[in-house]
């Protein structure tokens, strides 16, 4: 499983897709007033669920980030107790699972590692596998200094304690930066639906007010202009409240 991208299962696309068909309405009665432009459908439902599917796929690596620091945690602790590198990732599982439902990504991961021990493959091979998919850079560091490790008799005890140290400072890191944002992305949701606020005012309180930009040439032009800048505003607000850790 790649964990960089997100795989809509088909109830989720109904459910998507239902939303991504109240969102082309509520654009074709706000900006166009005709249902010419419920058209564009396909164009905005490719678009809901890219960002859906960015969505999804960025908590669930958050997720499996902490999974996989405990991961390494349990490792550790069972390279510590004296079991082979091998043997610690079958204890890393067994300690998951009490922490964790089977269902877990990790947990998942760690029993199909499990497997692929048992096929002949080395572990510097089946943990390099897993941190190619996961998307995460944590991962795909401790890969390459475990691999170094193993093969040099580093001490891998201390180079899992230093992966999961990092994990954490970086998992409290970006709470702290989620809660002292936490109010302006609330205040960025708040002024994303204001325009389509001001628009429905506009046309049941003041009836005929905004006929003049509908049905026309002129009109559409100034409404798809006025989309586009909405759709930048936006992106940019998206763009200056996400934070690199």
């Amino acid at each position: 499983m790649d964990y960089r991208t997100w795989r809509f299962s088909r109830k989720e696309r109904l459910r998507y897709g239902l939303e991504a068909l109240a969102v082309t309405g509520i654009l074709a009665f706000c900006f166009y007033n005709s249902p010419w432009a419920l058209a564009v459908f396909p164009l905005t439902a490719f678009w809901y669920f890219r960002e859906k599917g960015e969505q999804l796929a960025e908590e669930r690596r958050k997720e499996l980030k902490l999974q996989f620091r405990d991961a390494v945690q349990g490792m550790a602790a069972a390279l510590a107790a004296g079991y082979s590198a091998e043997n610690a990732i079958r204890e890393a599982g067994r300690d998951l699972r009490l922490v964790y439902p089977e269902s877990a990504d990790m947990v998942q991961e760690l029993a199909a590692m499990q497997r692929k021990l048992d096929a002949n493959q080395t572990v510097e091979e089946v943990i390099r596998d897993f941190a190619s998919r996961s998307g995460l850079e944590e991962a795909e560091t401790f890969s390459e200094i475990f691999a170094v490790g193993k093969r040099s008799g580093g001490d891998l005890i201390a180079i899992m304690k230093d992966t999961a140290r990092t994990i954490s400072q970086t998992v409290d890191t970006e709470r702290q930066a989620a809660s002292v944002l936490a109010s302006r992305r609330y205040e960025q949701k708040i002024m994303n639906v204001i325009p389509f606020a001001m628009v429905l005012y506009l046309r049941f309180g003041s009836p005929g007010f905004l006929d003049p930009v509908y049905g026309n040439a002129a009109g559409i032009a100034i409404m798809t202009g006025c989309l586009a800048l909405y759709l930048a505003a936006r992106q940019l607000g998206k763009k200056l409240l996400e934070i690199e850790v």
